[in-house]
């Protein structure tokens, strides 16, 4: 069962992850967050202005979604006053995006006091595989609890 203090903390991301630049990037809903895995599955909804010739969504939007849903998942992990850097992301391509929702799915793969390994998967709603992207990050902890 998941405690009050959790709660607050899942809302308290919810919350976070449903403002700007998410907004920016597309986000509609955040379907599930699992702190004790780590894992985020979200739902993007791609705009026709952030697609390139032929209606295919532009890279550095699928990137984002990746970096955010992975961020995502290893802040319910790690501590919601944790940020969370990119060191290195890698995204692979493998079919095309087309403005239709998406689902995108954040993993934790391995976390440390100041170094995680990430893993994210973008789908269709048919469950193919769109992208993949794994990730390095740098851990600052307390960071949002020193910043009020």
């Amino acid at each position: 069962m998941v405690s009050k203090v959790k709660n607050k903390e899942l809302k308290f991301l919810e919350d976070m992850f449903s403002k700007p630049p998410q907004t920016t990037l597309g986000i509609k809903k955040i379907l599930k967050i699992d702190p004790l895995i780590g894992e985020a599955i979200v739902e993007y909804k791609p705009r026709r202005n952030m697609c390139h010739s032929g209606n295919i969504v532009q890279g550095g939007f699928i990137t984002g979604w990746l970096d955010a849903v992975m961020a995502l998942a290893c802040m319910s992990k790690v501590g919601i006053d944790t940020l969370v850097l990119s060191l290195e992301i890698k995204t692979t391509f493998i079919k095309k995006i087309l403005p239709e929702p998406v689902l995108v799915t954040g993993n934790v793969i391995k976390s440390g006091r100041s170094i995680a390994f990430l893993e994210g998967t973008i789908t269709d709603k048919k469950n193919n595989i769109l992208a993949k992207g794994n990730q390095t990050v740098k851990l600052v902890s307390n960071f949002y609890n020193n910043r009020k």
